[in-house]
Order: structure tokens, then sequence, then C-alpha cells
């Protein structure tokens, strides 16, 4: 019997690739989407100066099975402040920074089912780029990395002149509820609170009571090159697009640019498409780098939507982990 199991499970999925692999057709998850979704997804999305594309790609997959546009930034906001000491201590020792960056697009999905709801797009803007006017004639862009420095600043007395200017613009654009001066007081007020804690409590308040459920019979479901070493992950992809499923990607981001900083460590993205180019296939995917085009020569950027094609035989080779919700 137990040789009965491993040909039924063996045959279902030669099914599943026979079916998957056909030819390269034309196909957009996207225009399958609700007309406000669809324009989520074809708009630059832009994680900026920290390390949140799990959050970004998660909103995606979500924003699919919600019908409606999702914050990637209050989605990122609570899995960082839901991150235990030790994870906390982990992903310093990884990222090598002082910020909270890095997490897991599966881990970051089920924290949202935990939380119960999640914030639309409209309510908590992502657009992870803000811009800082220094003085009348020169400005600079940052980020929430750059928010949360400067927080720490205030907490240790040390926040002057340029900071100041800093601070209060940046929490005006990510907090557009509440006065840089309530910030300013509930940080001081509250040492005890961690810095993620904060970020999450002031953008929760500004979407929490109008935010959507999150219904329980939806689930996600993961495939990686670990689990399905014998499998091709260009045949599960296809399968996917076939459903008209938007897809979550974990990769390397070595595999599509040589820039640095935050460029250049694991990375996550979200497979909209396929498009035929010649006699070649090839597979879109959705960034948050904004409209970044630092890509490698083999790479077509798509500047206008901040996306970029893959051949499928580099998507082959890079891709390591599929998340998608049934």
């Amino acid at each position: 019997m137990k040789y009965l199991g491993f040909l039924v499970a063996a045959i279902c999925t030669l099914q599943v690739n026979a079916f998957a692999s056909g030819n390269c057709s034309n196909i957009d998850v996207r225009d399958s989407l609700p007309a406000d979704v669809k324009t989520f997804m074809t708009t630059p999305s832009d994680q900026g100066d920290i390390g949140w594309c799990y959050g970004y790609t998660a909103a995606d997959i979500l924003s699919q099975a919600l019908s409606m546009p999702v914050s990637a930034l209050h989605l990122s906001a609570y899995y960082s402040s839901e991150v235990t000491v030790l994870g906390k201590i982990g992903r310093g020792v990884v990222n090598k920074t002082t910020t909270p960056e890095g997490g897991m697009v599966g881990v970051a999905v089920r924290k949202m089912y935990d939380l119960g709801y999640a914030c639309k797009e409209s309510d908590v803007p992502s657009q992870g780029t803000k811009e800082v006017h220094i003085s009348a004639r020169t400005k600079v862009h940052n980020g929430m990395a750059f928010l949360i420095n400067r927080m720490k600043d205030i907490r240790a007395g040390t926040c002057r002149d340029l900071c100041e200017t800093s601070f209060k613009q940046l929490a005006e654009g990510f907090f557009p509820a509440t006065s840089p001066e309530v910030v300013r007081k509930y940080l001081l007020t509250h040492r005890n609170v961690s810095l993620e804690d904060v970020v999450f409590y002031f953008l929760d308040s500004s979407c929490r009571f109008k935010s959507t459920p999150i219904p329980n019979h939806l689930k996600y479901e993961t495939w990686s090159k670990k689990t399905h070493p014998f499998e091709s992950i260009n045949s599960q992809i296809n399968w996917l697009l076939n459903r008209r499923k938007l897809i979550s990607l974990e990769y390397d981001a070595s595999e599509i640019t040589d820039v640095g900083g935050i460029f250049g460590a694991a990375h996550a993205s979200t497979i909209v498409g396929r498009k035929k180019i010649g006699n070649a296939c090839y597979y879109m995917v959705r960034n948050s780098w904004g409209t970044s085009c630092d890509y490698r020569k083999d790479i077509i950027c798509l500047k206008e939507q901040g996306a970029y094609l893959v051949h499928e035989s580099k998507m082959k080779d890079m891709a390591k982990k599929l998340i998608w919700i049934d």
C-alpha cells in the first residue's frame, strides 16, 4: 500500500506539471483584479530605506484575497512589533543594522491572520520615501528607517536642528492623523515601549476603525525547492498563474542587481504574470524599489510599473520559495 500511495502522489505531480507547462501564453493576473486593486498593483511600490520587502509582497497577495489594496506599511509595522527579543537579536546579527528590518512572507501573512484585520492602502499609504525640506533650497529623501533613528535621538535627548526638522516632517508624512508633538510626548512618556511598537501604534490608530476583517477561511500555501527538490519551480509558477494567482517570490536580490545596500541581500517580490517575447518566455515581477532600474543587463525594467521581466531560465535558478493565498 505504501507504494500505491507513492504512485498516486507521483501521478498527481505529473498531472500538475503537465497542466502547468503548456506554451508561454501571455497572462497578467492584474487584469482579473478589481479596478482599484489593479491600479494599486500597476503603480510603483516603494519600500524606501527599510528592508520590509517581505511586507510589501505579503500585502500584494492579501490585496488579491481581500479584493482591496492592503497597506504594506501597516502590515510590515505589525510584523516588526511582533518579533520576539530573540528574533530581534537574530535580525540584528543578520542585517547588521539598528533598524527593525527583515522578515518572512509566510510569517507576515500568518501574523495578519492572527491580528484579524488589514488596513487599506488609502488610509496608510505605503510610499516609503518622503521629501524632507531642510531649507527653502535643499530637500532630501528619507524613509521609515530614518524616522526610527530620529525617534531614538529624541529619547536620547540628542535630537537638534536638522534632526528636529527631519523628525517633524517624517512624522507628519508617516503618521498624518497625529501631530509630531503627540508622537514626541508618547516617546518620552512611554520609554518602555519599543520603537517598533510605537510605529505600529500610530499607524494602526490611523486606520483600525476603518479596517477590513480577514476571513477565517483564507489560507496561505507555500512551495519551495527544499520541500519539492525533484520538481520544477517554474511549472508551479505557471500552474498558479494559470489559476490567476498572485505569487510572492523569495530569492536573492544579487540575482537581479549588483547594487549594494538594501538591494544586495535576501529579497521578496510578487510574480504578477507571464509574457512571451520573441521565442522566449519571461515572468513579470512587481518589485518594491519604486521606479528604480538598477538591474543587471539580462533583466528588462518596466519602470512605469515598478516591475521587471526575467527570463524563465533565470527564474528557475533564482526562485527559492513561493507563497500564495487560496
